[in-house]
């Protein structure tokens, strides 16, 4: 069983941490649920218009995005809401869901709720050379190879992919 509880504070330098392209999306995992006692964990990321995420399903964590900068899509069970910097979407655990970057670019926080979750962008993802303020990704389709290790690593996480990003590409 998880400790929810922590006895120690925790500060974190985001310049420190390595930085990761993941699915054409700029993140480091700001704080890790070992240092919420797996209550939650925070992921911050930034990407071009066109990066996606496919319709998927997580059966324990929901996330919660705060957009910093830009704006993102979500969609949730066939619902799509449209939220700007300054404002934040919440999808829920055990609900289908996507979402999209919907603006040039977008710089967001992923707050995921309980912590766990945060192990698959370092698991699937890319480490890259570059400051997490550089030259973003150009979005790109994912490659079969890359799909089914996603997968996999989806599967562990007790998530799973569901189909297409329910968004028009482009």
């Amino acid at each position: 069983m998880t400790n929810l509880v922590t006895s120690e504070a925790a500060h974190v330098d985001p310049s420190n941490l390595p930085v990761i392209d993941h699915l054409d999306f700029l993140t480091r995992v700001l704080l890790p649920g070992e240092a919420t006692g797996g209550s939650f964990s925070v992921v911050e990321q930034r990407a071009r218009l066109g990066c996606m995420t496919p319709r998927h399903l997580h059966g324990r964590e929901s996330e919660t995005f705060i957009v910093l900068d830009g704006a993102l899509e979500g969609w949730c069970e066939g619902d799509t809401t449209l939220v700007q910097a300054g404002t934040v979407l919440h999808l829920p655990a055990g609900r289908e869901h996507a979402f999209r970057v919907a603006s040039g670019s977008a710089h967001f926080y992923n707050v995921i709720s309980p912590a766990g979750f945060e192990t698959f962008f370092p698991a699937t993802g890319r480490p890259v050379v570059q400051t997490f303020d550089g030259e973003l990704p150009v979005p790109g389709p994912v490659p079969p190879e890359a799909a089914a290790v996603l997968q996999g690593v989806l599967a562990s996480l007790g998530c799973e992919l569901l189909g297409m990003p329910p968004f028009p590409v482009g």
